[in-house]
């Protein structure tokens, strides 16, 4: 009898243990989620264009630590911010590369193709009465006295063979990475061999390309005298843009005269001198660069 009561006693125990567990347990029950990798997700917003033109990157990645864009032939040419507009200026195919580092330290790439092509030809103004200065167009009927190119400080000058106003181009551009020893300044000269005169003509007119945020002054000098125009980065001053596409600028020859009335336009030597503004610091500026093309006086 003491033996059944015993075993009666631990089965009701034991019961007691196995309830009592069961009903501790609910309270603690949690839902267990599978751990999902970050994925690479970006987009575009077109990819076949004309040069001048602009494509905005964006990336929508998730579970995203660091972004990095580069972008070949485009402007800028990287960049970490996820959403990028890029400026291509010159013809071809270039890529768009986005790379992600997501938060478990796995790295992703996506790649964009780009179809740049190259922007119409503006029309050349041939103005029959016109002095050619710099010029490749056959059509002109009077040509100036010879000209030299001079390095003055800093710029590098150099004849690109291609992809200009009308073929060939003279570009002015500081060294990518200047000595720290260099002037903060720079100039470079277009300069007639022997003085010449100029006063019968009323606009200097030229074909500029650049995407320099720099200020620059294009001056003529005498044998002592200089006068100049200046140009800053928006203003547009005589159809000066900085979007790096080929523009006409016409310039009159009165406001060199104006800025300096001493300046002798019956004894020009340097027709065209390119100079930075102090005190700004060329050093500091990666793109101080200037392509010219078609140069010429016009009544």
């Amino acid at each position: 009898m003491t033996i059944k009561l015993n075993y009666i006693s631990k089965l009701k125990y034991l019961l007691f243990v196995l309830f009592a567990v069961l009903f501790s347990c609910e309270d603690d029950v949690r839902e267990v989620y599978l751990y999902k990798k970050g994925t690479i997700e970006a987009s575009s917003t077109n990819t076949t264009i004309k040069g001048g033109e602009t494509v905005t990157f964006t990336d929508s990645s998730t579970k995203v630590r660091a972004i990095k864009w580069t972008f070949q032939g485009g402007s800028p040419g990287a960049s970490i911010e996820p959403v990028v507009e890029v400026k291509y200026t010159k013809a071809g195919t270039f890529t768009a590369t986005l790379e992600i580092t997501h938060v478990d330290n796995t790295v992703q790439k996506k790649t964009f193709t780009v179809e740049v092509e190259a922007p119409p030809t503006p029309p050349l103004v041939i103005p029959a009465d016109a002095l050619k200065i710099y010029s490749e167009n056959p059509d002109f009927t009077k040509t100036a006295p010879v000209l030299n190119w001079v390095s003055s400080n800093q710029f590098v000058i150099k004849e690109v063979a291609t992809e200009g106003y009308e073929n060939a181009y003279r570009n002015f551009s500081l060294p990518a990475t200047p000595p720290a020893t260099e002037a903060k300044w720079a100039m470079a000269i277009l300069q007639f061999v022997n003085f010449t005169d100029i006063s019968s003509y009323t606009y200097i007119n030229m074909a500029v390309r650049t995407t320099s945020t720099g200020k620059i002054r294009f001056r003529m000098k005498d044998a002592t005298n200089t006068g100049y125009v200046e140009f800053d980065a928006t203003s547009n001053l005589y159809g000066l843009k900085r979007d790096g596409s080929w523009n006409m600028v016409k310039i009159p020859i009165a406001d060199y005269k104006k800025q300096n009335p001493a300046l002798d336009l019956t004894k020009i030597k340097d027709i065209l001198v390119l100079r930075s503004v102090d005190p700004e610091d060329v050093r500091a500026l990666n793109n101080y660069s200037f392509d010219f093309d078609h140069i010429y006086l016009s009544k």
